[in-house]
């Protein structure tokens, strides 16, 4: 049984020495584990021998079944600083600058001076308030998701018993939170065709603004296959086979230690074929001849290496580029729009809502759906893991095609009857 020896210091603060046995060890020496338990400075001196009792049972108990001592004295920061480093090797750069970013923005701030095993459900719960109004509920989970990695892992190297964030409540979502922001099938074909058109263009006077053939296949691909920026950005002509139409897709532009450049995709299921229908195959043909005559154009000053999207010399365009010329055509698309109500109007052109480029990866997959491909082939074609992560995000597309579903039910109840009759 655990002994405990009551200590007043000369300033009158009463604390408890307590020395738990854990037998001998091979040369017969006693093991033991000391402790020092503060007591409540304002309780009895009865309710202070109390506590000081339980709290010495307590860890008796959690020392003999493997609890680490030393997680008692463990500070909070120290801890989530050892556990970013721990997880470091195992996670894409872009991941850990992310997870980084969090912990030394709110989350390190918050916790400062705490030690991890004094952080209740409570504490963390008065966390996640101090974001609300300051960021997204996707941000606040990206906040929670660390903090539960972070005391998970403190609980597997047996430093604390619970994980103080399993029962944490998030702050309920806002009714104004924006969803899913994707081109309904209708939209695409719109989208596709606003890049045939000629805009009126300030910068260069008289001279109409068109969409170069070059951005005109960035955005094709991203639309029919699904492509994530990155995974496009990083194609190059090798990776195109024209004569059976796919695409293969074995690496990805994204942040690494030497900035932004070449790296595996996301994950396992990333790596695929994917092919590209007709439409794209003439995009793409067009696009070869015209990207030859510019790399013969610059001669010895070309700088690319075979990669299908670049500057002027031939370097590797950049990682933002495409998303700053997407945002601003849509601007200038809908600008068209209003600007020429009649043509929109007898060429069947409407507004399109300004979606993230992001969005035509999702646009792809509602279109697929629209299609009526199925479930497992829409996964494998946007490079999903598992077909749950498909149905979990276009979860929009699959509710409007039961409708579809009931109408078919409708017919063959009603072929069938006539058959009967």
């Amino acid at each position: 049984m655990a002994s405990i020896r009551k200590v007043t210091h000369k300033n009158g603060r009463v604390v408890y020495r307590i020395a738990i046995s854990l037998g001998r060890d091979s040369n017969g020496k006693k093991i033991v584990k000391n402790l020092t338990y503060v007591a409540d400075q304002s309780a009895s001196p009865r309710q202070r021998e109390k506590e000081a009792l339980k709290y010495a049972m307590s860890m008796e108990d959690k020392v003999k079944y493997g609890y680490d001592i030393k997680g008692e004295k463990e500070m909070f920061d120290d801890f989530a600083r050892q556990w970013l480093a721990s997880v470091r090797d195992g996670i894409a750069c872009g991941t850990y600058v992310g997870y980084k970013h969090l912990l030394e923005c709110r989350i390190l701030p918050y916790f400062k001076g705490r030690r991890i095993t004094q952080v209740r459900t409570a504490d963390i719960e008065a966390f996640y308030k101090t974001l609300t109004g300051s960021y997204s509920p996707g941000t606040i989970n990206r906040y929670a998701n660390v903090l539960s990695c972070i005391f998970k892992t403190a609980k597997r190297w047996n430093i604390i018993e619970d994980n103080p964030c399993r029962d944490a409540k998030k702050p309920g979502r806002r009714k104004d939170i924006r969803e899913l922001r994707y081109f309904t099938p209708q939209q695409s074909l719109m989208f596709l065709r606003s890049l045939d058109l000629s805009y009126d263009n300030e910068e260069e006077g008289d001279k109409p603004y068109v969409v170069s053939m070059q951005y005109k296949v960035f955005y094709t691909l991203s639309l029919f296959c699904g492509f994530r920026k990155g995974e496009t950005l990083a194609l190059h002509w090798s990776d195109i086979d024209f004569d059976i139409q796919e695409i293969s897709i074995t690496k990805a532009i994204g942040r690494t230690e030497e900035g932004f450049n070449y790296k595996e995709p996301k994950n396992a299921a990333s790596v695929r074929r994917v092919p590209f229908p007709d439409h794209a195959l003439l995009l793409l043909k067009d696009y070869q001849a015209e990207y030859e005559t510019l790399k013969r154009s610059r001669g010895s000053l070309w700088a690319g290496d075979d990669n299908l999207f670049v500057r002027s010399d031939g370097s590797l365009m950049g990682h933002t580029t495409t998303y700053q010329h997407f945002m601003r055509h849509l601007k200038r698309y809908n600008q068209w729009v209003a600007d020429h109500p009649n043509e929109a109007r007898e060429s069947g052109m409407e507004r399109l809502p300004l979606i993230p480029l992001h969005g035509l990866r999702h646009s792809c997959a509602t279109l697929l759906n629209y299609l009526e491909v199925n479930i497992v082939d829409i996964a494998k074609y946007m490079g999903h893991a598992n077909c749950s992560t498909t149905m979990n995000i276009y979860a929009h597309s699959f509710e409007a095609r039961k409708y579809a579903a009931q109408k078919k039910l409708n017919e063959f109840m009603e072929e069938n009857a006539c058959a009967e009759g």
